[in-house]
């Protein structure tokens, strides 16, 4: 795992980013769009977590992915190019395969951005941006956020403790002492939460008036990334609006994937979506060269 200098920025730029890839991943279906997307979400959450967590990453999310595509053609039957047709005379059609595909890489472009911007977004950045706004809602986020790394941390100390004590014979001893572990587990948090409560009443939480303390400015390279990522943002949004990248996949695959216009619109999309990787790859360089002069 590498330091990550986009983590670095403004909660605000973080946020802007993240808020652009994911909502245009979810909202443009162009197969080009997509795959653009997917390709730099799994390269920047390799640069984040590196080849042991991209690995686990795509461990329990390629055989969802495949399920997905699989499942559309096999209940969705639109489409004007049947391939063939099932025992139950049902076709299976060119369209509600690619639809199926593109479905899948959407998804999982999805769920690589949001596992990024769990490991950018911390818990303090959301107190941070959404404290004074939303302060109940933005201290349960930021608790549960917490929470899910905590908890299952935990679990795996005292499961790994168990095993150290007491090595499992079978599968029925192997369930006893995972039951044991996700008991005392549970225990753990509810202990842990009374200590938290107890904590924010003794550090003032609620009072009227009270401040909090924050690291966060805005500098400008933080408005350089802002004004680069709304520039490549809209040139990879309009030639959408304006139909120029336009793809359907019912009843027919019809639109253009290939001209001027739509490379163009190609490199702004990829260049908003590789940006923070870009940085990374900026500051490791950086940094590589000074460490070379000393």
């Amino acid at each position: 795992m590498n330091k990550d200098a986009f983590s670095g920025f403004h909660p605000a730029v973080n946020l802007a980013f993240f808020a652009a890839a994911l909502g245009m991943t979810m909202f443009i279906q162009q197969p080009v769009y997509l795959l653009i997307s997917m390709v730099s979400g799994c390269a920047y959450l390799l640069y984040l977590q590196g080849k042991k967590g991209m690995l686990r990453q795509v461990g329990y999310l390629l055989p969802i992915l495949l399920l997905t595509a699989v499942l559309n053609p096999a209940f969705n039957h639109e489409g004007v190019t049947v391939l063939w047709y099932l025992p139950n005379d049902n076709p299976i059609t060119l369209e509600a395969i690619c639809f199926g595909i593109a479905f899948a890489v959407m998804m999982g472009a999805s769920i690589v951005w949001f596992n990024c911007c769990n490991t950018v977004f911390t818990s303090d950045k959301i107190i941070y941006l959404f404290g004074r706004l939303l302060p109940a809602l933005s201290l349960l986020i930021s608790m549960t956020l917490r929470f899910v790394p905590r908890f299952k941390h935990f679990l795996q100390s005292v499961l790994r403790t168990q095993r150290a004590m007491h090595k499992p014979e079978n599968t029925k001893e192997k369930l006893r002492q995972a039951f044991d572990a996700f008991s005392a587990t549970v225990s753990w948090a509810m202990e842990q939460s009374i200590i938290s409560a107890d904590s924010m009443k003794s550090r003032g939480y609620g009072v009227q008036g009270r401040t909090a303390f924050s690291i966060y400015r805005f500098e400008k390279r933080d408005g350089c990334f802002l004004t680069v990522l709304v520039v490549l943002c809209l040139g990879a949004a309009i030639p959408c609006l304006t139909g120029h990248t336009a793809w359907q996949y019912y009843p027919g695959l019809t639109g253009t994937l290939w001209g001027v216009i739509q490379a163009a619109a190609y490199f702004c999309y990829s260049g908003m979506c590789l940006l923070p990787l870009i940085i990374d790859l900026m500051e490791d360089r950086k940094w590589n060269s000074l460490r070379s002069k000393i």
